[in-house]
């Protein structure tokens, strides 16, 4: 990954934030989350150590790894779904101890994988990089239903991924939380508007899209930074490891800012060429920004002022 500056405070910031604090959000809410999903492991409080020694990354980050590989175009790999399904069997197999469900092992070993309905939250917790991608909100709720529809193909599947890969967008696009909560609610049905403490009384695990994915979103919008996103996702007693997972990439677009101590767990807890996939990714999707910029002889105020015309929705006050 890129060097990171380490602020006074204690958080760092470089010249790609919302990029690389997306994935870093993603990638530290599973690997923070891990520790406290098993039946016996869950907890109520947001008061808990971030890294217990159980603590490491999951299905979540593998498959968020594959996608961003996907998406960088890796020797060639085409850019639909046969390339993505070729992908994310390629590295998924390389890793195959880290908590998949049973129906998703099956898909990776498949030799002539389909999607088998799902509406699983496995469709959501992978898209950091679809909603990275792309010139406009169109583009990366059309890359969301491609990273889904591979295998999570079930309507609450498609729809999980694609409200998750919208909020990362728009946080990127520096849109207010209340803009962001507005705009899920009205495209996507879910309601955000819940009290999480109130949630957390009456919460149990749902590994759903529609039972798990509003809930992660709510935890975001009721953060401060991503350290509390997560936290918050964690809090919840439910699939710990992926609603922090979403939590937390949503945070990383939006904040644009962690902890320094994430970033120093995320050079030792993950393989080498985790971060060679997200450092290429990063660069490649920086370059294809600057170059449609250039092409439409646009800076990137412009840009944002074409968004605001072509989706008035999303960005009104």
């Amino acid at each position: 990954m890129s060097k990171f500056l380490v602020s006074d405070n204690g958080y760092t910031h470089n010249g790609w934030l919302s990029d690389e604090m997306t994935f870093v959000g993603a990638i530290m809410g599973d690997i923070i989350g891990s520790a406290y999903e098993r039946k016996g492991c869950r907890i109520k409080t947001i008061n808990f150590d971030l890294f217990p020694k159980e603590a490491s990354f999951t299905d979540d980050t593998v498959m968020t790894i594959a996608i961003a590989k996907w998406l960088s175009g890796y020797n060639s790999i085409p850019k639909n779904s046969h390339g993505l399904t070729y992908t994310m069997q390629a590295i998924g197999r390389k890793y195959m101890g880290v908590g998949y469900g049973h129906n998703f092992k099956q898909w990776l070993k498949s030799d002539n994988p389909q999607p088998y309905n799902s509406y699983g939250n496995g469709s959501a917790m992978r898209v950091a990089a679809a909603g990275l991608f792309g010139l406009n909100l169109l583009d990366c709720q059309a890359i969301a239903r491609i990273t889904a529809g591979v295998s999570h193909n079930h309507p609450e599947g498609i729809k999980g991924a694609e409200a998750v890969a919208s909020a990362i967008r728009l946080a990127k696009f520096h849109r207010s939380k209340e803009c962001i909560k507005e705009y899920i609610e009205k495209k996507y049905g879910y309601n955000l508007s819940r009290n999480l403490n109130d949630i957390r009384e009456i919460y149990e695990f749902d590994s759903s899209c529609q039972g798990s994915v509003p809930e992660a979103i709510i935890c975001f919008l009721e953060s401060e930074d991503m350290e509390s996103a997560i936290r918050l996702a964690v809090s919840l007693g439910g699939d710990a490891d992926t609603q922090a997972c979403i939590a937390g990439s949503i945070a990383g677009a939006f904040y644009g800012s962690a902890p320094e101590i994430f970033l120093e767990k995320l050079e030792h807890m993950l393989p080498p060429e985790f971060i060679d996939i997200i450092s290429v990714f990063i660069t490649k999707n920086n370059r294809l920004d600057k170059t449609i910029c250039e092409k439409r002889q646009i800076d990137h105020s412009e840009l944002n002022k074409v968004l605001q015309e072509r989706y008035p929705i999303v960005f009104s006050s």
